[in-house]
């Protein structure tokens, strides 16, 4: 044995060691998958997305996702047709006698969330911190003294599109029926404006649109203060018009005649709107109002109000108004409503300086959280707002007892150091206790551009991807990233990566140092959207998920062999240097070194490449674990070099000394039958295998043998094994996997199925249910002995336990969950007679 092989032997024991702490433990590599579309079937047209994804929780769960981002829950004031980025009820999930959401019901996401848990998936909920929309409309002095008195030309207007102004018609102070002169001009009458287009339109509550022609201005038509003529407009019909350029006067003035007949005299007001077309906004403003009812100008009467009023939403939760949005009174006449955090980019923008805003939110958090079952955040437009109120709302999260799994902003910025530095200010403003409990990210739209350069740019020099993205570009951490290949945003023309995304995916998928790789939907599963390529990557996604689970995950070394500037030796003989990535990866969970070759050109690859030689030399094998490269084996040569050969725009990765077990394991089942679990699994092509060991384990750790099953040695694309385990009791939660043993001493594990059997039917009653605080549990017990009652949430998690000595006959005890949130729990009783499980709510 020489040198290197005894040093090589040394290390590799060392990392076996650190891996069997991997093996045993619970940690795993977190997998995401973004489980939805821009264009993902809605309500309106008769689908429900939450059944179609509790569908395939068990097949997400068990090519190994962690972590499934949904789309934003909250009643939308769009409808249910909407994606849920116009957020109106935050606490209506699809309740209240307001139908579903677009997403689906209540009782439809209660049942994903069930399902995510017997799968071992936790949901992510896209939350919208930064913007509501779909109020009710109320009057609103901040927005009527920024647009009147502080606004200036040095600042962005109010959005024309997101207030009206309305003047008393009917009751007692009402103007009453007659001709109504308005005055529209520029406020600051500054040319930043000139030429800009807008519509008028006017309304009262018995009038309103008409189903008529646009009208158009027809200049010049500044009325009496210009001694020009004016234009006739009429209550429901659009007329258009434009802000006069250049002129000295910079007014429309519109006559509106109004009739006893179009109102309501007991109570009305004139309705009128002033919006811009494509959101191209304008500083006009309405500053005259001659009444001929009145014969006074009174423009002093109209007020300016906004559609923020949720104070009256069915869910009665999560009110708020005019005040917790900008500008409010404290703050109308020093905002400028201008940079990424001030101005009004999506409906109307929370300020989160409000503490009853903050509060409002957060509470709002913790509900989702603990109410409904939410176990991470997607958080939308963080660029949008300071991003100190994210870590403020750690802290809240963390004092409460909540440490979310997964915590992502989406900062969409393709520039490295904003990101970095986004996630950097919102730790700044994170305690300690928070820090060292949740992992912040962002994800990393720098990298996904290099990644996409790489796939789409003809030219583009592939190794710029490993200068790229937060952690190899600007000196960031995997810890606080996610990563990505397309997501919802990406659908317009070119966006989407359009040249073999599965490249990209390899990447995020293989290399643990840049992040946490998410996996967009139609990619996964292979729907068609806009803009993109149709291409069903399912199988070739889980089989790089399963490599990285057996033998990165946890890997603390990543070496870019071919980098610029290398000092590892490339002799190219096919392909290039600037289209192949090269990597080589140390220390993960199987402590066998991982090389990681990805070909960007249109031609095959061959190279000889160098390697380290910390652990690898020369006679060393490596074996092809995914099948694309032209050999299955690659050993190292006496110079320290390896031959790769990939065809044009592939990829693989090799495993030293590992080559596949001789069977593919198509399926794994285990199903609940009277008083019995039944077990299944179905393989193809055993070759060489010894068997399956079968595991059960009654807590998901601690697994134990139940039952050897002899490998056939068939040849066979499918072929099925069962087993019947009846050493059960009703109401037995039990944990199923197998263990497949090849006859070289290599092994495989499959994904583990969990079975929750049915308990005895013991007259349990639990009453009052629903309840407040306090319920009560009874049974009749048919002998003395000891009894333990336990109390779960929606996903699965013990809240609260009881451990009780009981007699012969009726049995009563109090369930006590007034310290609990809202929410379906449940309710398990086991003693020497009764196992019983149940359901109780809370509200």
């Amino acid at each position: 044995m020489n040198k290197h092989q005894l040093s090589s032997q040394l290390l590799r024991a060392c990392l076996c060691c650190a891996s069997l702490f991997y093996a045993t433990s619970t940690f795993s590599q977190d997998f995401m998958m973004q489980a939805w579309y821009w264009d993902y079937p809605k309500t309106c047209n008769g689908a429900n997305w939450a059944n179609t994804l509790t569908g395939q929780a068990s097949d997400m769960g068990s090519a190994g996702f962690t972590h499934i981002w949904l789309p934003p829950l909250s009643r939308a004031s769009f409808g249910s047709c909407s994606n849920g980025y116009d957020p109106k009820d935050l606490y209506d999930l699809g309740e209240f006698g307001q139908g579903p959401t677009g997403f689906g019901s209540r009782a439809d996401l209660n049942n994903l969330l069930n399902a995510f848990n017997t799968n071992g998936l936790d949901a992510v909920v896209d939350v919208v911190y930064n913007h509501r929309d779909g109020g009710d409309p109320e009057d609103n002095p901040a927005v009527g003294a920024y647009i009147t008195t502080h606004y200036n030309a040095s600042k962005n207007p109010f959005p024309s599109d997101r207030f009206r102004c309305v003047l008393p018609l009917g009751g007692a102070s009402g103007n009453g029926a007659g001709d109504y002169y308005l005055k529209i001009s520029s406020k600051t009458g500054s040319s930043r404006f000139d030429g800009k287009a807008y519509v008028v339109y006017t309304a009262t509550s018995l009038v309103g649109w008409q189903g008529l022609p646009d009208q158009t201005e027809s200049e010049p038509n500044g009325g009496g203060d210009c001694s020009e003529a004016f234009d006739d407009i009429q209550l429901g019909v659009n007329t258009n018009a434009f802000i006069d350029p250049g002129s000295s006067c910079r007014t429309d003035e519109f006559k509106l005649t109004v009739n006893a007949g179009d109102f309501n005299p007991a109570g009305d007001e004139l309705e009128i709107y002033l919006t811009n077309p494509n959101g191209d906004y304008a500083d006009h403003r309405v500053y005259g109002i001659w009444s001929t009812s009145a014969n006074a100008d009174v423009v002093g009467q109209m007020k300016y109000q906004t559609y923020t009023d949720f104070t009256t939403l069915p869910s009665g939760q999560g009110a708020m108004n005019f005040e917790n949005f900008r500008p409010n009174s404290t703050n109308a006449s020093s905002t400028s409503l201008d940079g990424d955090w001030d101005w009004l980019w999506f409906f109307y923008d929370y300020d989160q300086n409000q503490v009853d805003t903050k509060n409002k939110l957060f509470d709002w958090s913790t509900w989702l959280y603990g109410n409904v079952g939410m176990r991470g955040f997607r958080m939308d437009a963080v660029k949008h707002f300071n991003p100190s109120f994210i870590g403020e709302l750690m802290n809240h999260l963390n004092g409460q007892g909540i440490n979310p799994g997964l915590v992502v902003g989406e900062y969409f910025d393709g520039n490295a150091f904003l990101l970095k530095n986004w996630v950097d200010e919102v730790q700044s403003a994170m305690n300690p206790s928070a820090l060292s409990s949740i992992n912040m990210r962002v994800f990393d739209f720098a990298l996904r551009n290099a990644l996409k350069a790489a796939c789409d740019q003809f030219g583009y020099d592939a190794r710029q991807v490993f200068n790229s993205g937060v952690v190899d570009g600007v000196g960031g951490s995997g810890f606080n990233t996610v990563t990505f290949v397309n997501n919802h945003d990406f659908r317009g023309p070119n966006e989407p990566l359009q040249n073999d995304p599965m490249l990209a995916y390899a990447y995020i998928l293989t290399n643990n140092r840049v992040g946490l790789p998410s996996v967009f939907y139609p990619d996964y599963y292979g729907v068609t959207i806009p803009n993109a390529p149709t291409q069903t990557l399912k199988s070739q996604i889980d089989a790089l998920m399963e490599v990285h689970q057996q033998h990165i995950f946890g890997a603390p070394n990543v070496d870019y062999l071919s980098r610029i500037n290398t000092p590892y030796t490339g002799n190219y003989t096919g392909g290039f240097p600037n289209t192949s990535l090269i990597y080589q990866i140390s220390g993960g969970a199987s402590g066998r070194e991982v090389i990681v070759a990805i070909n960007f050109a249109g031609e095959p690859l061959q190279v000889e490449h160098g390697i380290n030689t910390s652990v690898l030399g020369p006679g060393d094998v490596l074996e092809d674990v995914i099948g694309n490269s032209v050999a299955a084996t690659v050993t190292v040569s006496n110079n320290n070099t390896i031959d790769i050969q990939l065809p044009p725009r592939s990829y693989t990765v090799f495993v030293e000394g590992q080559a596949p077990l001789p069977v593919e394991l198509l399926d794994f089942r285990a199903i609940a039958a009277a008083e019995a679990v039944q077990l299944s699994w179905q393989v193809a092509h055993e070759e060489a295998l010894e068997g399956y060991e079968l595991q059960r384990a009654l807590d998901g750790q601690h697994f134990r043998t139940l039952h050897w099953q002899a490998a056939q040695g068939l040849n066979l694309a499918s072929f099925s094994y069962g087993y019947k385990d009846e050493q059960v009791k009703p109401g037995q939660a039990l944990y199923y996997r197998l263990r497949m043993l090849d006859m070289d001493g290599s092994e495989d594990y499959s994904p583990v199925r969990v079975v929750q059997l049915a308990g005895k039917d013991a007259s349990v009653r639990v009453q009052p249910n629903p309840v407040r605080e306090r319920s009560w549990l009874e049974w009749q017990s048919v002998g003395a002995g000891e009894a333990r009652i336990a109390v779960y949430n929606l996903l699965g998690e013990l809240i609260l336990e009881y451990q009780l000595n009981i007699n012969r006959g009726e049995q009563r005890f109090e369930l006590d969950l007034s310290g609990q949130p809202d929410g379906l729990y449940l309710i398990r009783l086991d003693s020497d007679d009764t196992n019983w499980s149940g359901e109780l709510l809370k509200h």
